[in-house]
């Protein structure tokens, strides 16, 4: 199971930084291979659209976002808002990484969705251009 960032979808439609977009564009790219399950929140639409707006033509950003729900599982936000409420709370992280790490908790800890566990810790790590994600979920 695989919970990507916004950061990595923008740089690996957009090569804002050469290193950047080849890191995202080889994840990416690996992922479709290998055919493993990707998972998002619903918010990502939303995040991605509202970036990619301001550098491409509508058409062309709906476009990526077809062609990214194709290959994606979405979680609605009413099934992550608790989650995210005591991810927010615990770490004062921004509300998309929190439903981020929320979406990874979930999965990890139940894959049916049956039970909810919001037992996990965003760490950002924004300030590090090297790094392609901007945030860090684990479990405590």
């Amino acid at each position: 199971m695989i919970v990507l960032d916004t950061s990595v979808f923008v740089d690996a439609i957009i090569p804002f930084r050469k290193d950047r977009h080849e890191l995202a564009s080889g994840v990416v790219a690996l992922i479709s291979e290998k055919g493993l399950e990707l998972y998002e929140p619903k918010l990502l639409i939303v995040e991605l659209s509202g970036i990619l707006i301001r550098f491409k033509t509508i058409d062309t950003v709906k476009e990526h976002i077809e062609s990214i729900l194709t290959f994606i599982n979405i979680f609605n936000y009413h099934e992550l808002h608790e989650i995210s409420f005591e991810v927010a709370l615990s770490t004062g992280c921004r509300a998309i990484d929190a439903e981020i790490c929320s979406t990874w908790c979930d999965i990890i800890d139940n894959p049916s969705n049956s039970m909810r566990n919001p037992m996990c810790r965003c760490v950002s790590t924004s300030t590090n251009p090297n790094v392609i994600t901007s945030n860090i979920c684990t479990k405590y």
